[in-house]
């Protein structure tokens, strides 16, 4: 079988460049987040739910006080998410919360019912192939009176950024990259769904970020292009050959835009966030 085109110019992927790639934007809504539902306490058992590496559950150990005692249970269908959070988790001396990293399918939840006081679901399902069944075993298990929480993005000016270079070197007629055209999710779907799930009297809030891109655009670019614009039926010379191309458009478009600012050194994007909040009944 012949080896996949892959541009010269592409980055070979690893967990170190994916956490440059989404900043701490993820960190500062988990933060945010945290706030505002229910004080974690020593017996609480939570689900960081396709948890990434980990922004949740990271900012549950940054909690001050932090809640002694408490269980995380971080899962996600991705290795290369455990590994990431692995190797955070194995920076910290004594930690407060036992966490218990394991490979789960947020579509089909092992964990028996019941099982959690908080699960929060973070910027997944866009992603998922089953995003009702999902709903469901975020409801399943959760404990009567326990929180469930998704979050989708409601504004992201680099997936915007992307789109365009897309379109500008590809065309019209090239369907869109598959994770560009599966990334937005709006509220009325988390509102469909979360309906057909069974979730009821959910209340809904907006929380808004800034996505730290670096000192660099065009490195950032060159990454964000690497990873999230792979086209259907995979890289071709076209590609290689418009890369640079590509790279200026997205780095100008997000210079550009409105919602970008020059702070300290560092390029930022403004992003904001739907969250769905339930109480189990």
């Amino acid at each position: 079988m012949a080896t996949p085109f892959v541009p010269k110019q592409a980055l070979n992927f690893h967990g170190a460049l994916l956490q440059e790639l989404q900043g701490n934007v993820s960190d500062t809504i988990a933060q945010s987040l945290l706030r505002e539902l229910p004080t974690l306490t020593s017996t609480s058992v939570v689900h960081d739910n396709g948890c990434s590496y980990g922004a949740v559950t990271l900012a549950i150990l940054a909690l001050d006080p932090p809640p002694v005692g408490a269980q995380v249970y971080a899962t996600d269908v991705n290795p290369m998410f455990q590994a990431q959070l692995k190797a955070e988790l194995a920076k910290i001396s004594s930690p407060p919360v036992k966490v218990e990293v394991d490979t789960m399918d947020a579509c089909n939840l092992s964990f028996p019912d019941a099982a959690f006081d908080l699960s929060i679901t973070s910027f997944v399902f866009a992603g998922l192939a089953d995003d009702v069944a999902a709903a469901k075993h975020i409801l399943r298990t959760l404990k009567p009176g326990g929180t469930g929480v998704i979050g989708v993005w409601k504004s992201m000016p680099w997936h915007v950024a992307l789109e365009n270079a897309h379109i500008k070197t590809r065309g019209t007629d090239e369907p869109m990259a598959p994770f560009l055209s599966k990334s937005w999710y709006g509220k009325e779907r988390i509102e469909q769904v979360t309906t057909e799930a069974g979730w009821e009297d959910v209340q809904y809030i907006d929380k808004a970020a800034w996505l730290n891109l670096g000192t660099d655009l065009e490195r950032w670019a060159r990454i964000a292009w690497t990873f999230l614009a792979t086209p259907v039926g995979g890289w071709t010379q076209r590609d290689e050959d418009r890369w640079d191309e590509a790279i200026s458009s997205i780095s100008h478009e997000l210079a550009q835009s409105d919602m970008h600012k020059f702070e300290d050194g560092i390029h930022k994007i403004r992003m904001v966030a739907d969250i769905a909040v339930v109480r189990k009944k």
